[in-house]
């Protein structure tokens, strides 16, 4: 393999592909980026056996081959090479590359490409469309909720849903659930239930970008999930165990509801952090305010108020981990949200006002 690149164009490509690469596992060659030159096109791919991330970019093509490096010190040595053209020249005897810019000249010992492990076949997958935006926002409104028992490593991930034209994710760690529902075309119709890793939703979600056109395609297999965003590609395996019906679980009905100004409600509830105790606070839900406060003897006491835009049924005392609230109101974009609740001992709601296809549960602090 003998290639003409720019700097900015390998540098842009290995960090895409960097975050897949294996850190803990006992086999050498994963530890690698894989290289391939072909029809002037440079493709990248790194693994760790349970996500990868394959992307290509334009070079020249002296001679097509390909390789596996070290990733470690690759990336690191490109990083560092003025921006320009270098050249990479692999050689198949001893799987060495040479990096040649300017007078300078590395030497970077490889691995053997055939025991890299290959994309796999999506025949027989089911296929859908979703805007990169879509993806986007429903891996920022699910994946902060999943669990990190890695005892249940369902609950490590998120629950995908497909159904009709609506794709589903839920995800809980037991003290809280978070479920948002985005449009999709499935145009034939396919159907399925799966367990996405939280971690590779969230490597998706670093690759989309912000504009409203771009698509991705996806494919499901009996045991992996494909993102196809274009330029790059992802693959992940898909989570085994059975997922928990948590929404069977939640209150249908909120008789106490107050609609508030997030960022006011936020910045409060962040300050009163500062104080309380573990982050355990209480809030009196009144006609024309919510009232937040802790009481922590080593340190001090809180107390702040929040006006409201609405208030519905009878005054109550609640109090949650505020820590779980500033999660919600983190990846909320809205101006305004809702608090429901049903009583101070059952799981409350919270909801932003535009955008209804968007659900937090949390359960509040009995003990408090």
């Amino acid at each position: 393999m003998k290639i003409t690149v720019s700097q900015e164009a390998l540098t842009a490509l290995l960090g895409t592909v960097s975050k897949a690469v294996s850190t803990k596992n006992t086999i050498p060659v994963l530890s690698g980026i894989y290289l391939s030159a072909r029809d002037n096109l440079l493709t990248a791919r790194a693994t760790d056996m349970e996500l990868a991330i394959e992307a290509t970019s334009t070079c020249v093509v002296l001679e097509p081959g390909e390789i596996v490096l070290p990733a470690r010190y690759l990336t690191d040595l490109v990083r560092r090479i003025p921006f320009g053209n270098l050249e990479i020249e692999a050689e198949a005897r001893n799987w060495t590359a040479t990096l040649r810019w300017s007078k300078s000249q590395y030497v970077i010992h490889g691995f053997s490409p055939e025991h890299f492990p290959q994309v796999p076949e999506t025949d027989g997958a089911s296929l859908f469309t979703a805007a990169h935006v879509h993806l986007r926002d429903l891996a920022r409104q699910t994946t902060f909720a999943a669990g990190s028992d890695e005892s249940k490593p369902w609950l490590t991930g998120v629950l995908f849903k497909l159904r009709e034209q609506v794709l589903t994710g839920t995800a809980t760690n037991g003290a809280r659930i978070a479920q948002a529902e985005v449009l999709v075309e499935n145009g034939s119709n396919h159907s399925f239930s799966i367990i996405v890793p939280s971690r590779s939703l969230n490597e998706m979600s670093r690759l989309l970008t912000n504009d409203p056109n771009e698509v991705a395609r996806v494919a499901v297999t009996a045991n992996q999930i494909f993102f196809d965003l274009g330029k790059v590609r992802l693959i992940s395996r898909l989570l085994e165990g059975q997922y928990p019906d948590v929404m069977r679980l939640v209150p249908q009905n909120y008789p106490i509801q107050v609609r508030m100004n997030r960022t006011e409600f936020a910045e409060a509830l962040d300050r009163a952090t500062l104080i309380a105790k573990d982050g355990s606070i209480k809030l009196a839900l009144g006609p024309n305010r919510i009232a937040i406060s802790s009481n922590a003897p080593e340190v001090g006491q809180v107390y702040e108020e929040v006006s409201v835009e609405e208030h519905q049924g009878d005054p109550l005392d609640i109090a949650f981990n505020a820590k779980l609230l500033l999660d919600f109101l983190k990846v909320t974009e809205d101006n305004e949200i809702r608090l429901q609740c049903s009583g101070s001992r059952t799981a409350a709601r919270l909801q932003p006002t535009e955008h209804t296809q968007f659900i937090y549960v949390v359960l509040p602090l009995i003990s408090f």
